[in-house]
């Protein structure tokens, strides 16, 4: 038997939490943490905790209550912590402003480093012509009379830039 495991005089938890005790945890538990998942969670700490403790409590309800208040507690900085680092992490990120998911953040930064690895494979001549349209925003006119080339060339690397990006990135985007 491992340590983790109740020993024989562990309470039974059906007899002896009563289900006002588990509404009264999961109210305090929802209140400090503003979401009835993050509180069930709590709940459900607390009642594995008590389930483990060698002998019932003798004040069931009180040792219920702090041991949820101190779960949610602890829950609430560990999310405070995350949510700090990871809004911390993605302020620099220009890929996918306004946004707060951070697979968003890390899925555009995956994507923009694939791109960037793509876009270092091209051909000179492609990638000059695919980086003026893309930074500039000439029309093909305008790169055009800014490489002194005929449209037609223009045209035709462009093509050849953006399929060749495509197949580089498969189905994850168009370019």
């Amino acid at each position: 038997m491992t340590s983790t495991e109740p020993t024989a005089a562990a309470p039974a938890i059906n007899d002896t939490v009563l289900h006002a005790d588990l509404a009264r945890a999961h109210t305090a538990a929802r209140a400090m943490l503003g979401c009835d998942h993050l509180a069930a969670d709590a709940v459900q700490e607390a009642l594995v905790a008590l389930w483990r403790e060698p002998t019932t409590p003798p004040d069931r309800r009180g040792w219920l209550v702090r041991a949820v208040t101190f779960r949610s507690q602890t829950l609430r900085r560990s999310l405070l912590r995350r949510h700090k680092h990871e809004h911390g992490a993605g302020m620099h990120c220009q890929l996918h402003q306004g946004c707060d998911n951070p697979l968003h953040h890390a899925y555009a930064h995956e994507l923009g480093e694939r791109l960037d690895r793509a876009l270092d494979e091209l051909p000179g001549e492609q990638r000059t012509a695919f980086r003026l349209y893309v930074e500039t925003g000439l029309d093909y006119h305008g790169i055009a009379d800014h490489l002194r080339l005929p449209i037609g060339t223009v045209r035709s690397r462009l093509h050849r830039a953006r399929h060749a990006l495509q197949q580089a990135l498969g189905d994850d985007a168009e370019v």
